[in-house]
């Protein structure tokens, strides 16, 4: 039993947001794109079109989320088996890779914070000369500046 579900029914809201959503990502995707080629390039131009691959790949995802877009607007019948293979390939995509992250995360983490733990006593859970772990006050002036800080 998976924890993330696709909705197979989506609404026509659902479906919408859904080509606002692939338009403004792809939108960004063929944007960096384009702004990475125009960088490297001698001399630089950002609206040059010169017919390089990044340049082509960059339209087409431009080209491919306005076409979703379209299609989630126009048409819900054409959309609905679109959405639902999208969603469920991100979702097995999202499923593995949020495994891989936390389990990087729990394997570097972890140990870097044990050990600045076991280094130092950053809950000062040791004990005092006495045998206590009563620490000792220290107070402040009391200036007006003080009252206006209470914290």
């Amino acid at each position: 039993m998976s924890v993330f579900t696709v909705n197979k029914n989506p609404t026509v809201k659902d479906l919408r947001a859904f080509g606002r959503a692939m338009v403004l990502g792809f939108g960004i995707l063929g944007a960096l794109l384009w702004g990475v080629h125009a960088y490297r390039s001698q001399p630089m131009s950002y609206l040059a079109w010169d017919g390089a691959a990044p340049q082509i790949v960059a339209a087409c995802f431009w080209s491919l989320g306005v076409m979703l877009c379209t299609i989630s607007y126009a048409s819900a019948a054409v959309a609905k088996p679109i959405y639902v293979v999208w969603m469920t390939v991100a979702t097995a995509i999202g499923t593995v890779m949020s495994t891989i992250m936390l389990t990087v995360l729990f394997f570097v983490l972890v140990p870097v914070f044990a050990i600045i733990v076991k280094r130092g006593d950053p809950l000062r859970k040791k004990l005092h000369a006495g045998g206590t772990y009563w620490e000792d006050y220290k107070g402040h002036e009391p200036t007006i500046e003080r009252l206006k800080r209470p914290f």
